[in-house]
């Protein structure tokens, strides 16, 4: 059905367009007989000139009336009427030769027809008949054969043209009401194609031919490190290396070059495509990171399934070596060279023993139980608890651990991810240091207001080049490591919601941050309910801790 408001508006403008015409009618029927001096040939020259003076006044305060937008029904059928009325009055001391009136009064009806779009402006039609009778009556004092033929058809004409005028004003109404349907249709497609472009998976990114960012969606917006008003702002000012690959398609359809926004981002891997229109670059932006990560996953799988399969295989030998190498230890003569032979046979067994573990513990794992972790809580024991079981004397300081700082993630497969970052950052930081020692940080992300960790060492750092490739599984740059530590925490992370990067450090060293992602457990049921239950809990013991006096103040 047509929108009532928008068929107002279009009447508004409509009735505004007939005010103007009314206004400059009114003028030239006063001064028409001042230019062709045709005063004398007036039937009443004193009523003609009231009558187009008070037509003058009147058009000009119907055309204020018309630009005011009020009560536009009122309006709408009252200046017709107002037209017919004083047009009559003109016919009547006007010339002799009234068929111009009578015209005038026809396209008034007309006029009056498309402006109410409905049957009653047939009454119009017969208005101008009636005052067009009335014209004559007055004038001439009876009819005769002559006049009274000449009026019946000119009555007859008007109404015929009323008439077509409503016809032509139902046919302008049917298709107004369906030029606004197809308006709707193409109105709710945009805001449908509109949702679905910001809700895709795939970035999407339009730049004009000066390379200036005409559309970003969601997903992009995400990808290039949530850029600040990012439309009409140069690509080259969001980031560089995707602008330097623009440039260099010389806007041919092409694939670019995997890439990173910002150095705690994802993995992208842009497309670009030429439009047609305007000389636009259409830029999809794939996540490189989870190309990798199902790759990855599938070479894991299949390694785990044979790793499986052939598991037990290994471990008896293993086994017997591993028993043959202690009791050749412990029998074997003060050979310094045998004794260090028979130590890497051992250490070497071990190491294929603890690979072989790991990768079916990557095959093998279990979904994770989420929970809420309450930080300051949950490290200081799970530190205790890590510094029991190691050898020597570490030294792990924490700072910035406010009260309170809440996380969702399963508590056993955390401790397996803080375990391996510990480990890593002592053996860094006794390898560059001679001490074994680490730091703990933790806050709230300014961009995206999540909370997360980081675990610093003080190592040589880790260079732009290994940055990439340390979650890689079997990637090591230890000789003694197994590169499936840093792969398998980032695995239990992502499975908790959360990331794990590795960010620059100012004053060197290594640091590998856990981002939580906070706004999920908000919308879980159950962790919403711990929550709760930690909240109510925490209220408990703030008033249990707090002085009976502060509590009566």
């Amino acid at each position: 059905m047509f929108d009532n408001n928008k068929k107002i508006d279009f009447g508004w403008q409509f009735l505004r367009y007939y005010s103007v015409a009314r206004l400059v009618i009114a003028l030239l029927l006063f001064l028409l007989p001042f230019i062709a001096k045709s005063q004398g040939g007036l039937y009443d020259q004193d009523v003609y000139t009231t009558a187009a003076i008070s037509y003058v006044i009147l058009a000009s305060l119907l055309l204020f009336l018309s630009f005011v937008e009020h009560q536009f029904h009122i309006q709408a059928y009252s200046q017709p009427f107002t037209d017919i009325l004083m047009l009559s009055l003109l016919a009547y001391a006007g010339q002799s030769d009234s068929a111009g009136y009578i015209v005038l009064m026809a396209l008034v009806a007309i006029f009056a027809l498309l402006l109410v779009r409905n049957r009653l402006g047939m009454l119009y039609g017969i208005l101008v008949s009636v005052g067009l009778v009335l014209v004559y009556r007055f004038r001439e004092g009876e009819f005769d054969q002559t006049f009274f033929s000449e009026v019946s058809l000119q009555i007859a004409g008007i109404l015929v043209v009323t008439l077509l005028g409503n016809i032509l004003a139902r046919r302008l109404t049917y298709y107004e009401e369906e030029t606004a349907e197809q308006q709707r249709s193409i109105a709710h497609m945009h805001r449908l194609n509109s949702q679905i472009i910001e809700k895709m998976n795939r970035g999407i990114i339009v730049v004009d031919d000066q390379n200036r960012i005409r559309h970003i969606n969601q997903t992009a917006w995400y990808g290039l490190g949530l850029p600040d008003t990012p439309i009409g702002k140069p690509l080259a000012a969001i980031t560089d290396d995707l602008d330097y690959q623009l440039k260099r398609t010389n806007r041919t359809s092409h694939e670019g070059l995997p890439f990173r926004a910002t150095s705690t981002g994802p993995q992208l891997l842009p497309r670009f495509i030429p439009l047609n229109t305007n000389e636009m670059t259409l830029i999809l932006l794939d996540n490189y990171s989870d190309v990798i990560k199902k790759a990855q996953q599938l070479k894991l799988a299949s390694l785990g399934q044979l790793t499986a399969s052939i598991a037990h295989e290994i471990r008896n030998p293993l086994s017997a070596i591993n028993q043959s190498i202690q009791m050749l230890l412990e029998s074997v003569s003060e050979n310094p060279q045998e004794q260090q032979l028979m130590e890497i046979i051992e250490r070497q067994s071990k190491r294929i023993n603890e690979i072989i573990d790991n990768i079916q513990k990557v095959s093998k794992r279990k979904p994770p139980e989420r929970q809420i972790l309450v930080l300051d809580r949950f490290l200081p024991s799970f530190i205790k608890e890590y510094q029991q079981g190691l050898q020597e004397t570490a030294t792990i300081t924490t700072e910035g651990v406010e009260p309170g700082l809440k996380v969702a993630f399963d508590q056993s497969q955390l401790k397996q991810v803080l375990s391996n970052l510990f480990d890593n950052a002592l053996k860094y930081s006794h390898l560059n240091t001679n001490q074994y020692q680490l730091h703990l940080a933790a806050g709230r992300d300014p961009l995206s207001g999540d909370l997360f960790l980081d675990v610093i060492d003080e190592g040589v750092g880790v260079s732009m080049e290994e940055k990439d490739k340390i979650f890689e599984p079997f990637y090591t740059t230890h000789h003694s490591g197994t590169g499936l530590g840093l792969y398998i925490s980032k695995e239990l992370c992502e499975a908790n919601q959360a990331r794990l990067d590795c960010i620059p450090v100012a004053f060197g060293g290594a640091c590998f941050r856990i981002s939580f992602d906070t706004s999920s457990f908000m919308i879980d049921a159950e962790l919403a309910e711990q929550l709760a239950d930690i909240e109510s809990e925490d209220a408990i013991n703030l008033e249990s801790t707090t002085p009976k006096e502060d509590r009566r103040r």
